[in-house]
């Protein structure tokens, strides 16, 4: 496993990132990347070099390089990526790990080295650019995606370094999901030695929800422990994606849900939407 220089970080998922591990959160990556190679297969293709944004403690980066697919995962928390980097090299999985900022790719070639035609690998000769035949984003990583320009903007850099036969994937939590964030705390886990529970308010008229995570671990002397963070989502409209999409020379090729049913034009949306696009190849 190859370890890399930094880019930009962000304070959540700090704290939070052995909370997250422990509880087993990164195990919908895991799924949402068998859904995806499965969805691959029956079409016929198999992915040789990926790239996984948001990836945290590696759910889903694992997987692939599990299945022989040449790796690189990529996400802002210094802590999500050190526990990726512990369970690769347990697993002795070869997956490069970077510390960066999805909306901006275009510095991935001075930290990386990709082997080119020839099979010669030189770290930073290029911005990359065409050289990723899948490119996926899960755990609704999209909706941490704030600011008016954000989601363009990482179309744009995705479609910088996504092969012209690729495909991009990624879920996004709808706004039929912030509809049922109603102030109450629900407990999201709960054992022994850990309590998990969240605070979950939506605001339709600005479409920003904001996650309370509280959580209370207890240590070898018996003693607890608090923590806290506060995460902030905007819920991006089924209008706004594919607009956003095309913005960018992408193309939708069809929407799912997590269970890898189509969902239909028109249709009532379920709580969490899996889009599937490519370049544009007219």
């Amino acid at each position: 496993m190859r370890r890399v220089d930094t880019m930009d970080t962000d304070q959540v998922y700090q704290a939070y990132a052995p909370i997250y591990d422990y509880t087993g959160q990164e195990r919908f990556g895991a799924y949402m990347a068998r859904l995806t190679l499965g969805w691959l297969h029956t079409r016929g293709i198999t992915p040789h070099r990926v790239l996984d944004l948001a990836c945290g403690t590696g759910g889903a980066a694992l997987i692939y390089a599990s299945a022989g697919i040449e790796t690189i995962g990529l996400d802002r928390s210094p802590a999500m990526l050190q526990i990726a980097r512990d369970r690769a090299c347990a697993a002795e999985l070869d997956v490069t790990l970077i510390e960066a900022d999805m909306r901006n790719l275009d510095r991935l070639g001075a930290l990386i080295a990709l082997p080119d035609e020839h099979g010669n690998s030189e770290s930073g000769r290029h911005i990359l650019s065409d050289c990723f035949d899948l490119v996926t984003c899960f755990g609704d990583a999209l909706n941490y995606l704030t600011d008016d320009g954000d989601l363009q903007r990482v179309f744009a850099s995705i479609r910088r370094v996504l092969a012209p036969a690729g495909y991009v994937i990624f879920d996004v939590n709808t706004e039929t999901a912030f509809a049922r964030w109603d102030e109450r705390d629900l407990v999201v886990f709960e054992c022994d030695d850990c309590l998990v529970y969240n605070r979950l308010s939506y605001n339709p008229a600005t479409r920003f929800g904001q996650g309370r995570i509280v959580w209370f671990t207890r240590g070898d002397e018996g003693r607890w422990r608090r923590g806290e963070e506060t995460h902030v989502e905007r819920a991006w409209s089924d209008a706004d994606i594919p607009q956003a999409l095309a913005a960018c020379g992408l193309a939708l090729v069809e929407r799912l849900t997590v269970e890898g049913h189509s969902v239909a034009d028109g249709a009532p949306l379920p709580e969490r939407l899996v889009y599937i696009a490519a370049p544009d190849r007219l």
